[in-house]
């Protein structure tokens, strides 16, 4: 399973240096991607450092470029996150252009769903941010967050409405890849303030793994979400 930590941006410099020291002394039976605020050399033993975002190819200023990222050697990047969203009024045609940026640079998108609930009204959502872009020979990683559960900083989602986003996100792909117009490899991944009971239900449906907030600020704290995986 992989667990992705976004440290977002209330943690402090320190505290996610640490993080990131601690975690890679650590041994762990799952891949643990982690996420800090300022993009680190992704040379920790055994974590993957992501980029929570990335600017779109046009000239911009303020944001992290796809060329900083691959001299970091980071490999994936975290796009259209519902706070951003939510915030910030990104809309889906400036996702598309982070998305483009991703494939650009040779980066992995790691594309957050979840602004409407339901898997009719998310796959919609998802067409629109891949729209006019093609997914072949690509490979990418989506996620379906609870933005209830975001909102209300407990989870908030049904065993029910996460069984169905995951199979129909799951089936648009696959058919997608049968058809020859798809990506090499997909992975869904379930966030939305998920806890040890969270684990357990991505786990059950198929997740390939899930999306860890800031809510943990240190690896001591972090050890409820490595034992429930590893049960």
């Amino acid at each position: 399973m992989i667990c992705i930590v976004n440290f977002k941006t209330q943690m402090s410099y320190l505290l996610q240096k640490q993080w990131l020291k601690d975690a890679a002394e650590q041994y762990r039976d799952f891949d643990l991607w982690l996420a800090p605020t300022l993009p680190e050399l992704n040379n920790y033993a055994g974590v993957q450092i992501v980029s929570q975002n990335i600017s779109v190819t046009e000239r911009t200023v303020g944001e992290i470029s796809g060329d900083i990222l691959n001299h970091l050697g980071i490999q994936y990047s975290i796009i259209g996150h519902l706070e951003r969203r939510q915030l910030l009024n990104e809309s889906t045609t400036i996702i598309n252009g982070r998305l483009n940026s991703c494939f650009k640079h040779d980066i992995t998108p790691i594309i957050c769903l979840g602004v409407h609930s339901g898997p009719d009204l998310v796959l919609r959502e998802f067409k629109s941010i891949i729209k006019k872009t093609s997914l072949i020979n690509r490979d990418i990683v989506v996620v379906y967050e609870s933005l209830q559960s975001i909102k209300l900083g407990y989870s908030t989602y049904s065993d029910v409405e996460m069984e169905a986003v995951y199979m129909m996100l799951h089936q648009y792909l696959e058919d997608l890849k049968i058809s020859g117009n798809g990506p090499r490899t997909f992975k869904l991944i379930m966030g939305g303030h998920v806890d040890e009971e969270g684990i357990k239900l991505a786990d059950k449906i198929g997740y390939d793994g899930v999306l860890i907030g800031d809510r943990y600020q240190n690896i001591d704290e972090f050890k409820v979400i490595t034992e429930a995986i590893a049960l």
